[in-house]
């Protein structure tokens, strides 16, 4: 079975550990950043740059949103320039990021009218996990969401604990 290409949106610190682990496990990823420095460093760990959200969605099948609250994660899914623009249906999207239960819920819907698989994913543990692979992922989503994360997670993951549907 081919494994997902793989988009970051926020490769900062945690998003940069987890581009790296991705990369040693062989998967081809896609990174967009507003700072010009983190997406420099991004594609130097092996990312493919992209000038915009929405182009990570074209050149993705799974999308990991590792911005740092609500606003953004909004910003760089939706609209014309945003990452669901351009992804295609039975494609999924992970939000790392800091982000309201009515937030995750509307984003879940949004992305559900696309076909599009939606999983709420804080990740626990910090920094230093982050660069040995051993973060906590408290996933919220369907079970096949969940179930075609893992691959994906588990490349920086050394735990994931399904918390229930979003």
């Amino acid at each position: 079975m081919a494994k997902d290409r793989v988009g970051i949106i926020g490769p900062g610190r945690m998003g940069l550990a987890m581009l790296k682990h991705l990369k040693k496990s062989g998967f081809d990823v896609t990174v967009y950043d507003i700072s010009d420095e983190q997406l420099s460093a991004a594609v130097a760990a092996g990312g493919v740059g992209a000038s915009s959200p929405r182009e990570v969605g074209e050149n993705s099948d799974y999308i990991i949103v590792g911005v740092g609250f609500e606003p953004e994660v909004y910003a760089c899914l939706t609209g014309d320039d945003g990452a669901l623009a351009g992804i295609a249906s039975g494609s999924a999207v992970a939000v790392c990021s800091t982000a309201s239960v009515g937030g995750v819920q509307d984003l879940a819907r949004i992305c559900g009218e696309k076909g599009i698989g939606f999983l709420d994913a804080p990740i626990a543990r910090g920094r230093w996990a982050a660069d040995e692979g051993t973060l906590l992922a408290l996933v919220g989503g369907t079970e096949d969401v969940v179930e075609r994360s893992r691959p994906v997670f588990e490349t920086f993951c050394s735990d994931i604990e399904h918390m229930g549907e979003v």
